[in-house]
């Protein structure tokens, strides 16, 4: 049995993760791809709306994400990649509530921010990529990893206009990959036979 958080067993690491525990919770893991497919898909479509609400809404779409993965990572702590997404799911977060707390700040901050966000979130994806390395599937999350850092280099070497202009696109597109490579999960720990 697992204690609260504060006492797991199974602190932030570098380990390739049990496939059994992922198999034990296939289902978290195809509703939160499920729900990040569903939220980006909404943030391919907020790049139409006005500039304020735009950034409320898509805030809003990341602390939803970010509170739905923390949820995942609190109800699968016995996964080793659960500490990773914990910590994911809090920069999902941060970064939400600062775009909903101050949606008229400057271009350049906002740029700023946005770059931070997928660089960190791009990193984390990389580092839960290493983790699942070998079960089907795996190749997904170093794409997933890749293209979320690929985005805030974009929004960096595009600059101000990039980031105004086209932020709930590149939203839309981190999310949506999130969510295939949760469902990837699921799926290659469906496949894998049981350990002995």
């Amino acid at each position: 049995m697992v204690g609260p958080l504060g006492e797991s067993q199974k602190p932030l690491r570098f380990a390739p993760v049990d496939i059994d525990t992922v198999r034990e919770k296939r289902g978290w893991f195809l509703a939160i791809g499920v729900a990040m497919m569903v939220l980006g898909a909404i943030a391919f479509l907020v790049p139409f709306i006005a500039s304020l609400v735009t950034a409320i809404t898509l805030g809003w779409l990341i602390v939803i994400a970010g509170v739905a993965e923390g949820c995942h990572a609190i109800q699968s702590r016995g996964w080793a990649g659960a500490g990773w997404e914990l910590v994911s799911a809090l920069v999902q977060v941060a970064f939400g509530l600062l775009l909903v707390g101050f949606p008229m700040t400057g271009k350049l901050a906002l740029m700023v921010i946005a770059s931070a966000y997928f660089v960190a979130e791009g990193a984390l994806k990389l580092v839960r990529a290493y983790q699942h390395r070998g079960p089907r599937g795996s190749a997904w999350l170093v794409f997933d990893g890749i293209l979320t850092l690929a985005l805030g280099m974009l929004i960096l070497m595009g600059g101000v206009i990039t980031a105004a202009k086209v932020l709930g696109l590149l939203v839309g597109i981190s999310l949506v990959t999130g969510g295939i490579s949760m469902i990837q999960i699921a799926k290659g720990a469906r496949v894998l036979p049981t350990r002995s």
